[in-house]
């Protein structure tokens, strides 16, 4: 019979997948109302704006809130309420201190080229930087101090629903609703995600940590911190530097749109993992500092059921319905079909197996972790560019279906034998006490 952890796990990745599934919904209902609002090259605009506004707030966010997600279980489980408080506060210093510094380059580097009729969406971003970047920070918290359910409604059903409803309230009320009006949507949606991120984090933190005096260990955050900034940074390029690439290639802005167009179908999977990912990997930290391998054995087990379920039912609906779906944002988007299908099997893969890198990370193994990711967000770029040159959106599909598999089967394969290396050496160290005794 499976335990009662067993069985409250699995109500709560039950409940990730539903919350998962109602932000596909939103997120995919936003970008079909922006690219019919807008046009291929309005959407353009907003997509490259987007793309940029995620890869500086991960800078921005400094891998504070991955680090998080690993050590406050440890330091909860301890009951070292001292450095939960002082991580907290650490954190958020660090995280304005770079976005506000990136902001202010970004403001001066915009003012000196002072070109008349710019489109201002990219500087729009980067004045959201800060809310966004401290939103991904809290948002990690709350799912740091296991209360999954609360991160994920703010992440996953707040944040994108906000951004919708503004989006629907500025194309009704603004008669020149641009891209530059969308990003700004975008951006208040982060807004209100902080807040609410804010607030959740207080409410659900154990009262000790609250009140205990903080105590810094900014050396081993800081050294932490960077390989986690480092991978994060590469993970988002990887995801994202597709969209760019093309943008810089001799392709019209109707095929880049079209490629954005598929990248935002096939990438809504990557939601699911990120919400199940955010809720095991606090448990993850907690099995591997206790050496509790079986334990972490069936939890991943749990979680390969509900995720390769899922993407199974994604991969048939992209399939046979791909077309379709693109016809929603209009009929020039649905020449990215096979691109599509080649993005969705990618990220499904990618979605299976990150649990994986996570549990490398954790295990100690950075410079690996890193040199694979390093590699592959360099392969992501090349491949992008001469096969996108080659065979244009479609081209661009298949260096992201190749980078992502690859990578994905990688990772599979390092955890792998890993993880049977701990557990052969954990049985042998057992059985010899046992002997001793």
């Amino acid at each position: 019979m499976k335990s009662i952890q067993s069985r409250i796990q699995d109500r709560s990745a039950a409940l990730l997948v539903i919350l998962s599934f109602i932000s596909l919904a939103i997120s995919y209902a936003t970008s079909i109302l922006i690219a019919r609002t807008l046009g291929p090259v309005g959407f353009e605009s907003y997509a490259v704006a987007i793309a940029t506004l995620t890869l500086l707030s991960t800078l921005s966010e400094s891998g504070v809130g991955k680090l998080s997600i690993q050590m406050l279980p440890v330091y909860e489980a301890s009951k070292k309420w001292n450095l939960t408080a002082g991580f907290w506060r650490f954190s958020i210093r660090l995280v304005l201190l770079v976005s506000c510094a990136m902001v202010l380059m970004i403001l001066l580097g915009d003012l000196s080229q002072q070109r008349e009729n710019e489109d201002h969406a990219i500087l729009i971003a980067a004045l959201f930087l800060p809310a966004a970047a401290l939103a991904g920070m809290a948002i990690d918290f709350v799912m740091a101090i296991r209360a999954p359910i609360q991160g994920a409604t703010i992440a996953r059903l707040v944040v994108p629903l906000t951004t919708l409803t503004l989006m629907m309230l500025g194309i009704q009320f603004i008669n020149s609703f641009s891209a530059t009006w969308a990003v700004g949507c975008f951006g208040m949606g982060s807004l209100v995600g902080l807040i609410l991120a804010m607030i959740a984090y207080r409410k659900h933190s154990p009262p000790d940590a609250l009140t205990a005096n903080p105590e810094f260990d900014r050396g081993f955050w800081i050294r932490e911190c960077l390989t986690f900034l480092t991978l994060a940074t590469l993970v988002s390029w990887i995801f994202r530097s597709s969209v760019i690439a093309l943008d810089l290639l001799s392709i019209t802005p109707e095929d880049v749109a079209s490629f954005a167009a598929a990248a935002e179908t096939g990438g809504l999977i990557l939601l699911l993992s990120k919400s199940t990912d955010k809720y095991f990997q606090p448990y993850l930290a907690v099995f591997i500092e206790r050496h509790a391998w079986s334990e972490g054995d069936a939890m991943r087990k749990r979680r390969f059921i509900w995720v390769g379920a899922v993407c199974v039912v994604f991969l048939m609906v992209i399939l046979l319905a791909g077309r379709s779906i693109l016809g929603l944002y209009g009929d020039s988007f649905v020449s990215g079909y096979p691109a599509l299908v080649l993005i969705s099997i990618g990220c499904c893969f990618w979605s299976l197996f990150s649990l994986a890198p996570a549990y490398l990370k954790f295990s100690g193994l950075n410079r690996l972790v890193l040199g694979v990711t390093a590699s592959s967000a360099l392969g992501m770029i090349t491949l992008t560019l001469l096969l996108g040159s080659w065979l244009g959106t479609t081209g661009a599909g298949l260096a992201f279906c190749i980078v992502l598999t690859t990578t994905s089967l990688t990772f599979l394969w390092l955890a792998r034998v890993h993880f049977l290396v701990q557990t052969r050496t954990s049985e042998l160290s057992n059985h010899g006490t046992a002997k001793h005794r």
